[in-house]
């Protein structure tokens, strides 16, 4: 089983750069955390974990993580990761074109594309051979996580949805513009498990100190864990949710799914409640700004609608702001790997990105705001909703407006 190990200050244990030594017969080869010395994370036999225990160390189970789609999965046949898969032709639905003009993204282009900013991407990868993705555009960190020399592969289709909805262009041949559409992109491609993904906040942060990484980041997590009560295993000292929070102490604002399990197969809670709250782990957390979705016509409470599987707040670490803080609507034709599908919406998957496209067009134009500062501009500008605080948190985000409030303080 792979587990995060804190080791003590002091003891008979050691360490080195890869290694972890117990004695001078047992060691165990270990990721060496960039970002705090005390943190390893290593595969370990139920012996070797109680050793360590013994000798001071306390261990971190590892959690997996899905990507919040709410697509019960690919039909068989359907061969999305091909360019212009024929298996499931277009349909005159909307999509991303029409999502931009609702979160008025093509106002807000004149003053700011979010040029100079980062968005990296945690996810299933993106499929580098699409137009959205200019090669100008791309960073060239290779993140060392499980899918180093892999980042710009997607085999599942997801992480390319994403990373198309926060700065694809069609400056290069695409077809879709997304709402940040001059940033930098980092594909981070994980096995979402939090051990890889702590490994992907530490190469960031890293990055980030040493300058690799120039100017703002901000990171998308369109993952989480469908659930319909907390993961035990996720505690608030949590090393992966520390390095989280980390990130945030850094300056690099962080962006979250809510999550997709209020009237799912799963949970069935009542589609027309404000309750009760399903937004898990650090998906939730005050620091994070965690967003939801709507359908076009700015509801996430009716039916028949995808939308209302959208998680429902205030959140399990929500504290002081409770979540989902915006939503951003989701529905359409849009990237799916190297090609393109129809979905009824894109789950609060494809809202999270709209978020961190956002904050990068709020930091092309002030480079220096906080984490805090993005977030109060996001909430406070976001376009008001009939529905309730925890099915709608503060609105439909309106990048218009926060870029205006931004340029006017």
């Amino acid at each position: 089983m792979r587990y995060f190990i804190v080791t003590p200050e002091q003891g008979v244990m050691t360490r080195s750069k890869d290694v972890i030594a117990m004695g001078p017969d047992t060691t165990v080869a270990t990721y060496a955390s960039k970002t705090d010395p005390n943190v390893l994370v290593a595969d370990l036999d139920p012996q070797t974990a109680q050793a360590l225990t013994q000798e001071g160390a306390v261990l971190y189970e590892d959690v997996q993580f899905s990507v919040l789609d709410g697509i019960e999965g690919v039909p068989k046949g359907a061969r999305y990761w091909e360019p212009e898969d024929a298996a499931h032709p277009m349909l005159e639905v909307g999509g991303l074109a029409e999502v931009m003009d609702q979160v008025n993204a093509p106002a807000a282009w004149g003053r700011s594309k979010g040029g100079n900013v980062t968005i990296a991407v945690i996810d299933t990868g993106v499929a580098g051979g699409l137009g959205e993705f200019a090669t100008a555009r791309r960073s060239s960190l290779d993140i060392q996580s499980a899918f180093k020399g892999q980042h710009w592969e997607d085999p599942k289709g997801h992480g390319s949805m994403c990373a198309a909805i926060a700065c694809g262009s069609q400056s290069d041949g695409g077809r879709h513009d997304g709402v940040a559409p001059q940033a930098t992109l980092v594909a981070a491609r994980s096995n979402l498990n939090a051990t890889d993904i702590f490994a992907i906040y530490d190469e960031l942060i890293d990055a980030k100190r040493r300058g690799i990484i120039s100017g703002p980041l901000v990171i998308s997590n369109s993952y989480g864990l469908y659930r319909c009560d907390p993961e035990p295993r996720l505690e608030e000292d949590h090393p992966y949710l520390r390095n989280v929070l980390l990130a945030i102490d850094n300056g690099i604002t962080v962006v979250f799914a809510a999550g997709n399990n209020h009237a799912n197969g799963l949970c069935n809670h009542d589609p027309t409640a404000d309750g009760p709250s399903t937004i898990w782990g650090v998906n939730s957390h005050e620091r994070v700004i965690s967003v939801g979705t709507v359908d076009r016509d700015g509801a996430n409470q009716k039916l028949p609608n995808p939308h209302v599987n959208s998680s429902r707040g205030p959140g399990q670490w929500s504290g002081k702001l409770p979540k989902p803080d915006v939503v951003a609507p989701t529905f359409g034709e849009i990237v799916w790997g190297a090609g393109r599908r129809v979905m009824e919406w894109w789950g609060t998957s494809g809202a999270c990105p709209q978020v961190a496209g956002l904050a990068a067009l709020l930091l092309s134009l002030k480079p220096d705001l906080t984490p805090e500062q993005i977030g109060d501009l996001i909430r406070s500008t976001a376009k008001e909703l009939s529905g309730p605080p925890n099915c709608v948190g503060h609105g439909v985000i309106d990048c218009e407006a926060a870029v205006a409030a931004l340029l006017s303080a």
